[in-house]
């Protein structure tokens, strides 16, 4: 089966929907499938000669370092590619979405639509009324998986958020997955010591993890706010010259605004903020703590907590 992929980013981001394609490409290529991912150019970027069958589409990067282009409409020359297609398998709802519908219904080809996130949660983007883009959002992914044949859930919960907009389409539970053994792996300890260095962190300390995007969709303000709660407490115990620390693996958008929180809240040196780092170190930075904690309340089925279950850390997650 020849499978299409359409997503509004891949490599060289990374991120929970590039990892999850990555995924699900090589286990469909290893069962002896052809798939192709169409995405976004990206200046100066080639890709591995071991990555087959990307498509890139003509596209322009959105400001800031989302990482996330606008990408223009599907040229005659990348329609003879996908029009060969047996199905395609659209990963956003937006740009990409529409392309991937448009190329669907002009060839009678299936369309799978996976709904990686909580859209709504990113309404703080848009400065206007929250309830009005909320409501707008919901509007949209409803009338965009009407042109859709089939929705993939990666959690139940999804599925009940969906059921809500009164989505009629048929929707199938499908978890994200992650390769185990790269996090169950132990690191070498040599690799570990060199970000307790870079950071400035003791062997003696309590280390807190979070992992993912620095932005506030991820609840990060609660999250630096609690642990300045923690911080404090657990400087006035006797526990001589043991310190705590949390430290956000990732970058994004926000991060100077997290920055100035961290200052705001005399967290300097005690909550750190790494800015992205390549995907292949995660396993060391795991590694380097006591506890996972995360406050999003905007994910669905997050591969960053599956990693650090993976990784053998507990967990702190709230209850979305």
């Amino acid at each position: 089966m020849k499978i299409g992929i359409f997503t509004e980013t891949y490599k060289p981001i990374i991120n929970g929907v590039v990892n999850s394609i990555l995924g699900f490409k090589q286990g469909l290529e290893e069962l002896g499938h052809e798939v192709y991912v169409f995405c976004p150019t990206y200046k100066g970027y080639q890709d591995d000669p071991k990555d087959k069958n990307i498509v890139h589409l003509k596209s322009l990067p959105l400001p800031g370092k989302s990482g996330y282009h606008f990408v223009f409409p599907v040229e005659d020359q990348i329609k003879e590619i996908a029009k060969t297609m047996d199905i395609i398998h659209v990963q956003h709802p937006f740009v990409m979405g529409d392309s991937a519908a448009d190329t669907s219904e002009e060839f009678n080809i299936p369309l799978v639509f996976t709904n990686h996130t909580q859209y709504e949660q990113y309404s703080h983007y848009i400065p206007i009324s929250k309830e009005i883009v909320q409501k707008s959002i919901q509007w949209y992914i409803k009338k965009f998986t009407k042109r859709v044949d089939l929705i993939i859930a990666p959690a139940p919960g999804i599925t009940k958020v969906l059921k809500r907009y009164g989505i009629k389409t048929p929707i199938e539970v499908v978890p994200n997955g992650i390769d185990i053994d790269r996090f169950k792996k132990v690191p070498p300890k040599s690799e570990v010591d060199k970000l307790r260095t870079k950071y400035n962190i003791k062997s003696s300390d309590k280390v807190l993890v979070f992992t993912g995007r620095i932005a506030e969709e991820k609840n990060l303000t609660f999250l630096i706010q609690s642990f300045a709660k923690l911080s404090a407490k657990y400087s006035s115990l006797p526990v001589g010259s043991q310190d705590i620390k949390l430290i956000m693996v990732g970058g994004g958008v926000q991060i100077e605004h997290f920055q100035n929180l961290i200052k705001e809240l005399q967290l300097e040196g005690k909550a750190i903020i790494t800015d992205f780092i390549p995907y292949k170190e995660m396993p060391n930075y795991l590694a380097l703590a006591d506890l996972y904690v995360t406050a999003s309340k905007s994910e669905v089925h997050p591969l960053t907590i599956l990693e650090g279950m993976a990784a053998g850390l507990p967990m702190v997650i709230v209850k979305a």
